[in-house]
């Protein structure tokens, strides 16, 4: 058994090393946070990676998240060709954008028909052949022309024989005339004669009325007066058989639609074919009923279509529908635009920016320095020869390639205006990359 004062010593030494290891504890924690402070300040101080660097500022406890900065060597600014502009006060011309559709238009469209009964003999054209002025079409057997070539070559013939008749008459007249002053002849055998000369001047008048209102006919088929000089003889004019006609172009175009068939018969009015000119075209857009006040006739257009981007067609309104559709609450303005490039399409869709406004002078940047990040917009300001600081910023109008910017911008603050999203795409792949660490 222990005396008291040898458990009084063992007691002592105890309480002595729980002292000396609680202070050892105290000592390493103390140390350890001291180190872990260091490591996550340098660590979120910097992130380093080539000619660009993204550095973040620390953030307060209950701050938003400031801005950040990506860090461009002059070199690397050259080579991503990235140009900056300042933000300035700018007068920007409203345009109302409204879609469309592109459309032949009606009064430049020739409907080709057959004249007459017939059978097609020849189609020198093909859907979408581009065609000049007069320019043959189709060629067909046409009933109706033979049998005026026919009829008119009969009326010419009693016109000729009338003509005879009437010459022999007045012959006979003048003799029966001189006969009469001498007593040869009596009275009323002159009388004769002279209702004779009378009635063969009808008769000739009466051919020469058939023969014109036959020609006139055949001059339906495109037929001359040379083709039908040539017609005694049995021959047409050149270009002709006997009853064949040939229709074509009235004015260039395109073939924008095509019924003949080879050996086809065909009745008078039957549509073989379409001639389109598509130096201007029509182009139906949808305008919203709130934005008809600022729509009228006779005022300049510019349509756009997604084939040519870079393309711009001059046109201009020419109609304001009186009718709104109750489905979509638009109505159709119709705009002639010039196509004499060809490059418009019938059917394409196509966007119509309407100028309606000129604003005051409003901060504005090119609208190629916007991007987006988390769905919003954001540009690179400019801050030192190699930093850019990513700024959000509330956009408005859009026109001549600017945009308008109702805050986070001052005026003369030097934005990326080329580039921008070469900027941005480095910006978020070193953020990203800064996340996995």
């Amino acid at each position: 058994m222990e005396s008291p004062d040898i458990k009084k010593q063992t007691s002592g030494i105890r309480t002595a090393r729980a002292v000396s290891l609680l202070v050892a504890l105290a000592a390493g924690a103390v140390l350890g946070a001291f180190l872990y402070s260091m490591f996550a300040g340098s660590a979120s101080s910097s992130r380093t990676s080539g000619n660009v660097v993204v550095a973040e500022s620390p953030q307060s406890a209950g701050a938003e998240a400031p801005s950040e900065t990506v860090r461009i060597s002059g070199g690397a600014q050259k080579d991503l060709g990235i140009a900056v502009e300042p933000a300035a006060l700018r007068k920007l011309q409203v345009m109302l954008s409204a879609t469309g559709v592109v459309s032949e238009d009606p009064s430049r469209v020739a409907h080709v028909r057959a004249l007459a009964r017939g059978l097609i003999e020849n189609i020198f054209v093909r859907l979408g052949d581009r065609v000049p002025a007069g320019a043959p079409l189709v060629e067909y057997d046409n009933v109706e022309l033979g049998l005026a070539i026919g009829d008119y070559q009969g009326a010419r013939a009693e016109l000729e024989r009338s003509l005879t008749d009437l010459e022999v008459k007045r012959k006979v007249f003048e003799r029966s005339r001189e006969m009469l002053k001498v007593g040869a002849v009596a009275q009323t055998i002159h009388d004769l004669r002279e209702a004779e000369v009378k009635d063969a001047e009808a008769r000739v008048a009466g051919a020469q009325a058939m023969a014109a209102k036959i020609a006139a006919q055949i001059h339906r088929f495109g037929w001359t007066e040379a083709d039908l000089a040539k017609l005694p003889a049995g021959r047409a004019g050149p270009g002709h058989t006997a009853s064949h006609s040939i229709l074509k172009a009235p004015f260039a175009g395109v073939v924008t639609s095509l019924h003949a068939v080879g050996s086809e018969a065909v009745e008078q009015g039957t549509e073989l074919l379409a001639i389109t000119d598509m130096s201007a075209v029509w182009v139906l857009a949808d305008v919203y009923e709130k934005d008809l006040s600022q729509i009228r006739t006779g005022q300049s257009v510019r349509v756009r279509v997604a084939s040519y981007p870079q393309a711009a067609f001059a046109g201009k309104i020419t109609y304001v529908a009186d009718i709104i559709d109750p489905k979509t609450r638009t109505a159709k303005v119709r705009c002639l635009a010039e196509n004499a490039s060809g490059l418009l399409k019938l059917e394409m869709f196509a966007t119509v920016d309407i100028p309606v406004e000129q604003t005051a002078p409003i901060l504005a940047i090119p609208s190629s320095a916007i991007q987006q990040i988390d769905g919003r917009p954001v540009v690179f300001v400019r801050t030192s020869d190699v930093e850019f600081q990513r700024r959000e910023v509330q956009t408005g109008i859009e026109a001549q390639g600017f945009t308008a910017i109702r805050a986070g911008l001052t005026a003369g603050e030097p934005v990326v205006s080329r580039g921008s999203f070469l900027v941005k795409t480095e910006f978020l792949k070193h953020l990203i990359e800064g996340g996995d660490e």
